[in-house]
């Protein structure tokens, strides 16, 4: 347990600001990507189904 707080408190000390915001930016974006997939495939299936 002590070696995750050391790690955990060593990547937070690694992290300035910049690269905090990128990281958050990045996983907006997956979560984004994620949700027009499924919106996507949604798409198809009701099309599928009314054809």
């Amino acid at each position: 347990m002590t070696d995750y707080r050391e790690s955990y408190r060593k990547l937070k000390n690694d992290i300035d600001k910049d690269n905090s915001k990128l990281i958050t930016f990045l996983f907006f974006g997956i979560l984004i990507g994620r949700v027009f997939e499924k919106y996507r495939k949604l798409k198809k299936t009701i099309f599928k189904r009314s054809s």
